[in-house]
């Protein structure tokens, strides 16, 4: 039974597979259902059959959703067994065959065949065998008994067959308009119903589930489906979970099933681009609730055992909070660094914040920091952490409520397994040892290749050479960083750095001046030697290592302090940790950051080291530290300074008056929605349509076009600038320039072209808190406010309201914006609201030219180096 719905660009394939299907002693039937759709899928379905003489028929029906069309589907079939294929899908030549093999043999029993399901990615054409349930697939033929084995699960009804029987003697169906989870559901209804739980793996019938190269398949679409916090609950899982108990009791294979599910559900959360931010409270608060009445159905044994798919242990707590119970004492307190200097303690709970206390010694220690920070699922307040920042102590314990709480080192643990993911998988005993033979011969090859790098085809070979090869670096750089030469040349060294392949941010800045002002200071640059940076620093004095090259190496063995402006993996973890002498680095990460924090940038924080982090602005200073924020930085780490590149800029403005200042700047930031995803991992991301037939083309060139502008440059002789967000370089051929326009093609010298601006117009760029430092009027265009304050961008909306904290006007129309943009050229000093320079030096504050002065004797004091 295959439902039919704008299929027509993948139909023939499926198609094609089961014109390939191996005969054997079996019957199909072939039930299309053309679900009312607008292209010529059910034409083509109509068309094999015609030519195939295949027994089977075309049902056309008005759009009612894939679960109608199967429900169709049911009604006019005939055979013994049904299953579902997706019409996108593809199927393995002995598909059908192994199944009918099967049921003659030995799943003979089984009121459900499972076939094995592999990826197939469209954009690559590759077929993996990476689904988390196939270990169904790991035995020998036969059944398994779901009650025995619940690690068994059937979340997919296109890769399963059902007994037509039982679904007509139970009258079960499909949920009508349910378009998340009904799959499993549908399974899982059929499996209670059914007269046994036995399922009959079909290791060799192959399901190839598609994912599209355009991401435009149903699972891609939940932000537009009320189905996926709402649905799945209400219509689907509830009433299964109502089902199992007048039935008996709730099974363990259905509790792990619904858990299945969850353990992608929560994590979305935790995803900058899949976090429910388009949901409003209201939304949230009900999305919590339906969590809450399908996990209070969940046995606390379930959800703490539970391990067919990772789920970590702040997720466990939430689940266990959700349902009801209270957290086990043990594995929710945690040491979560304990290194000279910085000693922390973390801890989950629930409901009010319990009264706590500290003791070193038998002695009570005030932390040196604290906060409660906000587990923001759903905008749940059931489960919060807190965070203790200590001095550095012995003997530590914590007292909660009276009561004494076991500390672990690393990370929460709630529970152990007492199922195993791969259920009753192969036999994993022992083997025998291989003849000495084969080992001497084995080890020569590994050798062999270890040596010569030479491409042999023996995959266990190649793997222990690269191993081989690796340890025997790491010791050899160990043996060359303690040399006299690297020891003395770069003991207690500060590493700064920008971008691998680039400068010109804070770091630069901070270098400049330890370089000029604190020769006393053992500080380095580091950038990769192909930079076209190299060069002119050099010749600027500065001391430079090629990013990862073994100078590099040995200079992080011996490393006090590395400082930068960014926080890539490249950046925080340059060299494996087993690489430095006791796996752990010697050196404390400084970040610099790039710009001022307007966004919540918790996710991306949260997983980093970072040591000490440097704000500019009081706000976003606060946004990080307070009680209730996402981070896990605490006051103890993060303080405000200033950045060493708002010292650069405030000298730059001082060689531009504001007054000869002629410069519009027009400098947007891109819009993630309007280009398709990455074909490749290095490619370059190209737009989804041309540039002129988006809003923000439209907008945007309508603005540099706008006469308003061309006013400005006859009458008041100014000079329009547009500074092109770099992924759009290269990407707008469609577009011309007007000549009054100056396009910056290329990376300048930002700071003296904001210091030149007498007006800088953008949307949501952070680079309007540079200009308006450099002096600058702020104009901000935000004609799709709406949509990327939602979360429509690569943001998750933070503290910032351009309303009450912004730098200037908002226009949100092109008219608007233009006569804005015209206002604040023009304006005396006195006409340009007082209200913009006020909340710029509040949120400001240390806008002086003394920051870099201030990071460095921070650090000095902080970290004694």
């Amino acid at each position: 039974m295959v439902p039919l719905f704008r299929t027509e660009k993948y139909v023939s394939e499926l198609l094609d597979c089961f014109d390939a299907q191996r005969p054997g002693d079996y019957d199909l039937e072939f039930i299309f259902v053309d679900d009312g759709s607008d292209d010529a899928s059910g034409d083509l379905a109509q068309a094999w059959l015609d030519r195939t003489a295949a027994d089977g028929r075309v049902v056309r029906q008005e759009n009612g959703g894939v679960s109608r069309a199967r429900n169709t589907g049911i009604g006019a079939a005939s055979g013994d067994w049904v299953t579902f294929p997706d019409s996108d899908d593809l199927l393995s030549d002995d598909y059908f065959a192994e199944a009918a093999g099967a049921l003659r043999g030995a799943g003979s029993e089984a009121a459900l065949l499972s076939a094995n399901v592999w990826y197939y990615d469209e954009a690559t054409g590759a077929r993996r065998n990476t689904h988390h349930l196939r270990h169904k697939f790991y035995g020998a033929d036969g059944t398994v008994d779901l009650q025995h084995s619940p690690t068994f699960l059937q979340t997919q009804a296109a890769s399963a067959f059902f007994r037509l029987d039982i679904i007509r003697e139970h009258d079960i169906a499909f949920v009508d308009g349910l378009r998340v989870a009904e799959d499993a559901v549908f399974a899982a209804t059929y499996l209670l119903h059914a007269p046994n739980r036995l399922m009959a793996p079909l290791r060799r019938s192959l399901y190839y589930y598609r994912r599209r190269g355009d991401g435009s398949s149903a699972a891609n679409s939940y932000t537009t489906n009320p189905d996926f916090y709402f649905g799945r609950f209400e219509r689907g899982y509830l009433p299964l979970l109502e089902l199992a108990r007048s039935l008996g009791d709730v099974p363990r294979w259905l509790e792990y099933l619904i858990l299945y599910d969850l353990s992608w559900y929560f994590p979305r959360e935790m995803e900058r681009d899949r976090k429910a931010i388009h949901l409003s409270d209201a939304e949230k608060a009900r999305a919590v609730e339906l969590l809450q009445a399908v996990l209070q159905q969940i046995s606390e044994a379930a959800i703490v055992n539970y391990r067919l798919t990772r789920v970590n242990s702040e997720v466990r707590a939430l689940m266990l909070t959700l349902s009801g119970r209270p957290l086990p004492d043990a594995g929710t307190v945690r040491v979560s660094r304990n290194i000279p200097g910085a000693f922390e303690i973390c801890y989950l709970y629930q409901g009010e914040l319990p009264e706590e206390l500290v003791e070193s010694d038998g002695r009570p220690v005030t932390p040196v920091a604290a906060k409660t920070r906000r587990l923001d699922y759903l905008g749940q307040q059931l489960l919060r952490e807190r965070i203790l920042r200590l001095p550095e102590l012995t003997d530590v314990g914590l007292v909660l409520d009276g009561r004494p709480r076991p500390l672990r080192d690393g990370g929460y643990d709630l529970g152990a397994s007492e199922v195993s993911a791969s259920g009753a998988g192969p036999d994993k005993g022992g083997r025998p040892a291989a003849p000495l033979w084969r080992r001497v011969a084995f080890r020569g090859a590994v050798e062999l290749i270890c040596f010569t790098k030479a491409p042999i085809n023996a995959p266990t070979a190649t793997r222990k050479a690269v191993a081989l090869r690796r340890k025997r670096y790491r010791t050899a750089l160990r043996t060359l960083s303690r040399t006299p030469y690297f020891a003395k040349r770069f003991a207690g060294a500060w590493l700064i750095m920008d971008r691998l392949g680039s400068a010109r941010d804070n770091g630069e800045y901070l270098y400049e001046y330890l370089r000029s002002e604190r020769p006393d200071i053992n500080a380095w640059f580091v950038l990769q030697k192909n930079s076209p940076e190299w060069d002119r620093l050099s010749k600027q004095g500065f001391r430079l290592i090629a990013y990862r090259s073994v100078e590099h190496q040995a200079a992080l063995q011996h490393a006090a302090i590395v400082a930068s402006s960014q926080l890539d993996v490249e950046v925080i973890q340059p060299i494996p940790a087993d690489f430095y002498p006791g796996s752990n680095r010697p050196w404390r990460f400084v970040y610099l950051q790039h710009g001022v924090l307007q966004h919540d940038l918790s996710h991306w924080f949260n997983g980093k080291s970072i040591d000490l982090l440097t704000t500019a602005s009081v706000d976003e200073d606060e946004s990080i530290v307070a009680d209730g924020s996402s981070y896990r930085l605490t006051s103890d780490s993060v303080v405000l300074t200033g950045f060493p590149r708002h010292d650069d800029i405030l000298r730059a403005a001082r060689r531009h008056p504001y007054d000869d200042r002629s410069v519009v700047l027009i400098a947007p930031t891109w819009r993630n929605s309007l280009f398709l995803p990455k074909p490749s991992f290095a490619a370059r991301r190209r737009l989804r349509d041309p540039f002129l037939q988006t809003e923000y083309g439209r907008n945007w060139m309508g603005l540099l076009r706008h006469p308003a502008l061309q006013r400005l440059v006859d009458e008041e002789n100014a000079r329009i600038v547009y500074l092109p967000h770099p992924n759009f370089r290269g990407n707008t051929p469609d577009v011309t320039y007007p000549d009054h326009v100056t396009v910056i093609d290329s990376t300048p010298d930002l700071h003296d072209l904001m210091a030149s601006a007498r007006v800088t117009v953008t949307d949501y760029s952070s680079i309007f808190f540079d200009a308006a430092l450099a002096g600058s009027r702020i104009v901000y265009f935000q004609f799709d406010r709406a949509e990327f304050l939602s979360g429509s961008h690569t943001y998750l909306p933070g503290y910032w309201d351009y309303d009450e904290h912004g730098f200037g006007p908002v226009a949100t129309d092109l008219d608007g914006a233009a006569r804005l943009t015209a206002d604040a050229y023009s304006a005396q000093g006195t006409q340009w609201p007082q209200l913009y320079r006020e909340r710029i030096e509040r949120t400001l504050p240390l806008a002086d030219g003394d920051s870099a002065r201030r990071i460095t004797e921070l650090i000095q004091t902080k970290f004694g180096c």
